[in-house]
């Protein structure tokens, strides 16, 4: 469907929910031309636009997680270990594919910001920007963030992912502060989350030009244009339609959590994916 394109959200282990409704699209061969991500859901939707979902076990969800509560340790290292899990089965094949993928990041602008956000000084930076987003108070990260789409279809308004940088993109998109530990460059520039600067790239992918987006969402109700903004991503943008699929239930009451999960979690949250998944599919093909 050269028309539609697939955006997942930024959501940390809660993007297993978007894995199921993604396996059950791959199951019924429901594909589009573009796969838009963000954070977490990078490492989901590679995998979904090389048509290779099938081959992530729920198990990587879990193991990195107790990865991330070993001493010493932290969400840098289960982001680390859920990339080299999936990136033998994306690195070629991203590229080899026609399928455009792209990646939401945060630049870090400013020389002043990069001192920090690059050090040991960034975690207490992070809470400070979570006590912000919650006020929706976004001085600091216009002062300092600018959004930069990753795309191995680069054009004008996009920044390149080659076979050099593919695993910096995918580490550095989900590098929220207050959580992450290591810093994150791309092509050595300084990097972090995606989500302080645009929650999900559908937006974007109107603009490039795809004239129906499906976003799957992590969050159950209000999904905002960014991790500072009070304003939803809208269901029309550029002439284009913006469809949503979201979960039915709370899935931090199921057992899965931006940066908590349980294997019970996990599996729940990926079933109902595909159940949303499939009932998606009947609805959109009548």
């Amino acid at each position: 469907m050269k028309d539609v394109a697939i955006a997942g959200t930024s959501g940390g282990y809660r993007s297993v929910f978007i894995q199921g409704v993604l396996s059950a699209f791959e199951e019924k061969c429901f594909f589009a031309n573009a796969y838009g991500s963000c954070s977490s859901s990078a490492m989901v939707i590679a995998l979904a636009t090389v048509k290779k979902l099938k081959n992530l076990p729920l198990k990587i969800w879990y193991d990195g997680y107790k990865l991330s509560q070993q001493e010493n340790r932290s969400q840098s290292d289960a982001a680390l270990f859920a990339i080299d899990s999936i990136y033998p089965m994306v690195e070629k094949e991203i590229f080899d594919t026609a399928n455009r993928f792209l990646v939401n990041t945060s630049y870090v602008k400013s020389r002043d910001a990069a001192l920090v956000t690059q050090s040991s000084m960034s975690r207490r930076l992070g809470q400070k920007l979570l006590i912000e987003a919650s006020k929706k108070v976004s001085n600091w990260r216009d002062e300092n963030l600018e959004l930069h789409l990753f795309d191995t279809h680069s054009c004008e308004t996009t920044q390149l992912i080659t076979d050099q940088n593919l695993k910096d993109v995918l580490y550095a998109t989900t590098r929220m502060l207050h959580a992450w530990h290591l810093p994150a460059y791309i092509n050595g520039k300084p990097y972090l989350d995606g989500s302080y600067t645009s929650l999900c790239p559908a937006v974007e992918l109107t603009k490039l030009g795809y004239s129906r987006v499906i976003c799957i969402s992590t969050e159950h109700d209000f999904t905002p244009l960014d991790l500072f903004s009070n304003k939803s991503i809208p269901l029309k943008m550029n002439h284009s339609e913006i469809i949503f699929i979201k979960h039915d239930h709370n899935l931090s009451v199921m057992g899965v959590d931006y940066y908590k999960a349980t294997e019970a979690g996990l599996k729940n949250a990926y079933l109902h994916g595909i159940d949303k998944g499939l009932r998606f599919i009947d609805c959109f093909n009548q």
